[in-house]
């Protein structure tokens, strides 16, 4: 495995998209499309454009960082790692079960709320379990990540994706609803075959995966996995063997010590030396120690606060007035931060600006309350406060890789918006044909996605230029829903795809290798999606 191959290809798109600034000219829309002179992207801009994507989506880099501390803190406490060990155990012989379980709820949750980028709370604890079923890395990758994917392009309430793009066009999340659906559970079946397939050709029921760093003892969060996988007949042989040499050499040793002790009275200098005595109660008392039983933790606490936070994470994001009219969390959020104890707002002052539910952000709310789950954990489970700063400390560096690759992928954003050239694409592609067109205005989406991280910035750079176009209201469903399904599936495979480079970053896996994997299960939905859009266009 190439060292650092993840960075290395982000490196590379960004070096292509400044070629692209002196190649192509700059296409703005500013009521109609202005056509200028090329805008080249410098030296000394490179280096200005982390500052300015760090300044405009650290946001994210902070719920990064929340969350490894939180698993940082997490594998102190044996909890944790028992609890990992309760699901394998409790699916052993029907693991396929599990992946096909986590992909549904995973989908399910983001196609529903929309929380893309907030479901990155569970990769680590979902890959733990998966490595340690025995399946590889790839698998792992797609079970979250795909799963991810088929939530963004299967959207159907989730109003954190596709707020803005909604907006422009002036339609609903209930617009082709039905064509979501379909989308959504067609991309959740292929990518459970494309698990279980492969897995049944990878795993082997006699191997078990062993994950680097998974002892209670070290310290790991967003670790480097490694593929560490030992068969369990030698690994029961090597133990069987090395008792008996322990037990062998056990006996000499008392053998010698007895032999010592009958012959020998006073030590060195004439100071005595041990007597039977103490040496048997040396060797009580180390034998008493190595065969205590170790009292097993409880799992509980954990999973219910895990489960909590997500559930939460889910809710809090959901547009609960928007959708349905509901208000009961603004209601009785204001009647928390507003409830006076002797003439003082005690909840208020100690919560501070807090958002009701439906409101809560990346960047202020989501990573603050993963916090608080943090430290409500190590009370719970008495991690001691040097254990827990360590944790902290931990957890915060092995999150710096993946916040530095999804920093620089959110550099290509900035690149393309402030050299603007992909109207130029837009524009040939469009005119290509009178009229709609699935073909050419699924590759518009496409490198509308490739070009854009967010799909924000998909609707903002493209879509006021396309509605000059294509004039007819009633196709904007149906581009609504181009447009969110390809977006959904290019961050399977594009290297500009936070959720895909952060996370085979995390799995050690090189971006040639997903590619080879994945390939066909990409050609396959795109075609599948242009087959659903004809026949939509259609009908």
């Amino acid at each position: 495995m190439k060292k650092h191959n993840i960075l290395k290809v982000l490196l590379l798109t960004i070096f292509v998209m400044v070629i692209c600034s002196w190649v192509f000219p700059s296409a703005s829309f500013q009521d109609v499309l202005v056509e200028g002179e090329r805008i080249q992207a410098g030296l000394f801009d490179m280096f200005a454009y982390p500052m300015i994507a760090l300044q405009y989506f650290g946001n994210i880099l902070l719920y990064v960082f929340a969350c490894g501390i939180f698993y940082g803190v997490a594998y102190k406490i044996p909890a944790y790692h028992q609890l990992v060990d309760k699901i394998v155990d409790g699916f052993r012989g029907i693991e396929h079960f599990f992946l096909g379980a986590v992909i549904v709820l995973i989908a399910g949750i983001v196609s529903v709320t929309g929380i893309s980028v907030p479901i990155l709370f569970v990769f680590p604890f979902i890959i733990d379990v998966v490595l340690k079923m025995g399946y590889n890395r790839l698998v792992a990758a797609t079970v979250t990540v795909g799963a991810t994917v088929a939530g963004i392009a299967g959207t159907t309430l989730g109003v954190m994706t596709t707020l803005h793009m909604n907006e422009l066009l002036q339609i609903t999340v209930f617009d082709e609803m039905i064509s979501k659906i379909i989308i959504l559970v067609i991309f959740v079946i292929l990518l459970i075959a494309q698990v279980i397939l492969y897995g049944k050709k990878t795993k082997d029921v006699t191997v078990q995966a062993i994950i680097g760093k998974s002892s209670v003892e070290e310290d790991t969060s967003f670790e480097e996995v490694k593929e560490d996988v030992v068969l369990v007949r030698e690994e029961k042989k090597s133990a069987s063997k090395k008792s008996k040499n322990q037990s062998s050499k056990t006996s000499t040793q008392k053998s010698k010590s007895s032999s010592k002790s009958q012959t020998k009275s006073t030590g060195k200098r004439g100071r005595p030396s041990k007597n039977r005595a103490a040496m048997a109660k040396e060797n009580s008392e180390t034998l008493v120690i190595s065969s205590e039983k170790k009292k097993k933790p409880n799992i509980w606490p954990f999973a219910i606060i895990f489960d909590l936070v997500l559930i939460i994470l889910a809710i809090s994001a959901f547009d609960w007035v928007g959708l349905f009219d509901i208000n009961w969390f603004q209601d009785a959020t204001k009647a928390v931060t507003t409830y006076e104890l002797f003439d003082f707002q005690i909840f208020g002052k100690i919560l501070g600006q807090v958002s009701a539910f439906g409101e809560w952000t990346v960047g202020i709310e989501m990573p603050a309350f993963l916090m608080i789950a943090t430290c409500i954990l190590a009370l719970i489970y008495r991690v001691k406060w040097d254990d827990f700063i360590d944790g902290i400390c931990v957890g915060f560096k092995k999150a710096m890789k993946p916040a530095v690759i999804i920093l620089l992928a959110y550099v290509v954003l900035v690149i393309v918006t402030y050299h603007p050239f992909q109207l130029v694409f837009t524009k040939v592609l469009l005119e290509f044909t009178s009229g709609i067109n699935i073909v050419t205005m699924s590759i518009v989406a496409l490198l509308a996605s490739f070009f854009n991280v967010d799909f924000v910035y998909v609707a903002q750079n493209i879509l006021p230029y396309l509605q000059t176009v294509i004039t007819d209201a009633k196709l904007y469903p149906l581009i609504g829903l181009i447009f969110q399904s390809i977006y959904g599936l290019v961050l399977l495979i594009a290297p500009t795809s936070f959720l895909l480079m952060a996370t085979l970053s995390y799995l050690d896996i090189s971006y040639k290798q997903w590619v080879q994997y994945i390939w066909k299960l990409f050609l396959t939905l795109l075609a599948i999606l242009v087959v659903i859009f004809l026949i939509v266009l259609a009908l």
